[in-house]
């Protein structure tokens, strides 16, 4: 008799070599041994299957599927005698059988195999754990989307694609997904965003980023505990990857301050966070569930005197004159970001004249929001 007992130290070799489960290294044996008596026995119209027993030893089985009596007369099933069996036939074989339900029945024990059928089970085993290992890598790499993963450069090829080491799998940062002006070097390990993982026929791809919106919050996830915790919710995000990144951040503790949290002791929190992104400056905004309030926050570190909803999602600012080129920023940038940030239209003018527009006093949301979902 085969017995599984007899194949445990194979079984446990393959799956610590490539760190698959036990299961799945069995599961491919009984397909693979399925497959060599199906052919050497020359069942080319039956459904072979290998089972393992409760005492370990691997049985052979003709499948058979229950199909309903009623839908073979009227001819809407196909019925086939070799792979199925009528449900008023398998009721005779198993009280509670189902349509669908598969009814094994013995086939004559085996345990030698032709060279050729041995040949064959040996490329199935192959095949199947390929198959397997592809399942788990996508699987736990799917986990990942979404989250910070660490690995080691490898190289950058002539598109600025970079290849990044994951220990399992070599993960691609597009060029377009690098931080602007942030150096790649092979054997630097860095951390990167995982936006993407997909099974293809070329394998288990995992797409990289350290320029995308969510791979902020997602290092202040990993460097502020209380967002962890659920004390502190992020609640939006807009960025221009290696130059500014703002961020709006709310406490559900009405005693924690979420921008101090996020900010950390003397700044540690948010140095080392800049730091890890190439010193991106980072403005920590205090997020508010009054439009108004929100969007005068948003252009921080400018001192808003006064802000008013105008129609067609506008919002105008009033600030002092000497704070108009700290509210709009270096080229627009802060209010540029500060409309991204807020989805407002936002008109930046001095309180002393507000009917006068600003030269660059106005910015628009983009179409595509960076809002983070509240999942």
């Amino acid at each position: 008799m085969i017995s599984f007992k007899e194949l445990q130290n194979l079984v446990t070799q393959i799956s610590d070599v490539r760190g698959l489960s036990q299961v799945d290294v069995e599961n491919a044996i009984l397909e693979a041994l399925s497959v060599a008596y199906k052919k050497d026995n020359q069942l080319k119209d039956i459904i072979v299957k290998a089972k393992q027993e409760k005492n370990g030893e691997i049985k052979f089985y003709q499948v058979k599927i229950v199909v309903d009596d009623a839908e073979v007369e009227k001819g809407l099933t196909k019925f086939n005698p070799q792979k199925h069996i009528l449900l008023s036939e398998a009721k005779k074989i198993k009280e509670d059988a189902k349509i669908g339900e598969e009814i094994l029945f013995p086939l004559p024990f085996q345990k030698n195999f032709s060279r050729i059928a041995a040949q064959t089970a040996k490329q199935m085993i192959i095949q199947k754990l390929k198959e397997a290992e592809k399942r788990s890598l996508y699987n736990d790499f799917k986990e990942k989307e979404g989250k910070i993963v660490s690995g080691v450069i490898e190289k950058r090829d002539a598109n600025g694609n970079v290849y990044v080491n994951l220990g399992k799998i070599l993960g691609v940062m597009f060029k377009n997904e690098t931080i602007p002006g942030e150096r790649y070097l092979p054997g630097q390990r860095m951390r990167f965003y995982v936006y993407a993982v997909e099974n293809t026929s070329k394998g288990v791809q995992v797409f990289l980023s350290r320029a995308h919106p969510y791979f902020v919050p997602a290092i202040f996830s990993v460097e502020v505990p209380e967002i962890v915790e659920g004390i502190i919710e992020i609640k939006g995000v807009a960025r221009e990857p290696g130059v500014r990144t703002k961020i709006a951040v709310a406490s559900n503790l009405p005693a924690i301050d979420p921008v101090g949290a996020c900010i950390g002791v003397r700044g540690a929190r948010i140095i080392s966070i800049m730091n890890e992104l190439n010193n991106e400056r980072i403005d920590v905004i205090p997020w508010d569930e009054d439009p108004l309030k929100f969007v005068a926050n948003s252009l921080l570190p400018a001192k808003v005197l006064e802000v008013r909803a105008l129609p067609k999602r506008t919002m105008l600012v009033l600030v002092r004159e000497d704070e108009i080129p700290l509210a709009i920023g270096k080229n627009g940038q802060n209010i540029r970001l500060a409309a991204k940030l807020t989805g407002w239209q936002i008109d930046v003018r001095s309180a002393l004249e507000p009917e006068k527009e600003v030269e660059g006093g106005k910015a628009s949301p983009e179409e595509n929001k960076d809002e983070l979902s509240e999942s």
